[in-house]
């Protein structure tokens, strides 16, 4: 089982770091196509959008697998509450309910990085105990 958690929270941290990328790239991708044939410098083509949401659906998974085998529960919470964020950032870029500012979607994309990182450390075998 600890091979399974080291896994979840090397493949959650490298999505989230990749995520996070994705977020800073955007930007400098594609402000000098969008502003100069829209005049929008917030159009970015719909197949980009769409890493977004794989990135999400990754980060479940690993975020998932993680609090499963997870022994804190102050860890626990802090995977859940990071992803519900991130989702809700996401979805909200998508759908747009709310205004909220585009950097807001670092917040939860470093706590997961910070998260997987703090709980692989955490997860080693010690003796006879493992996570899980």
């Amino acid at each position: 089982m600890n091979s399974l958690t080291l896994k979840s929270d090397f493949l959650g941290a490298l999505t989230s770091f990749l995520c996070l990328l994705h977020c800073i790239a955007t930007p400098f991708l594609f402000i000098v196509d969008s502003c100069n044939t829209s005049g929008c410098c917030e159009a970015s083509p719909v197949w980009w959008k769409q890493f977004d949401l794989l990135f999400v659906f990754i980060s479940f998974i690993a975020v998932y697998r993680s609090i499963k085998l997870s022994k804190k529960q102050l860890i626990q919470s802090l995977f859940a509450i990071s992803w519900l964020g991130l989702f809700f950032i996401v979805l909200n870029e998508q759908l747009q309910f709310i205004s909220l500012h585009e950097n807001l979607i670092f917040v939860p994309s470093i706590s997961l990085i910070v998260l997987h990182i703090y709980n692989k450390r955490d997860c080693r075998c010690s003796g006879k105990t493992c996570c899980g």
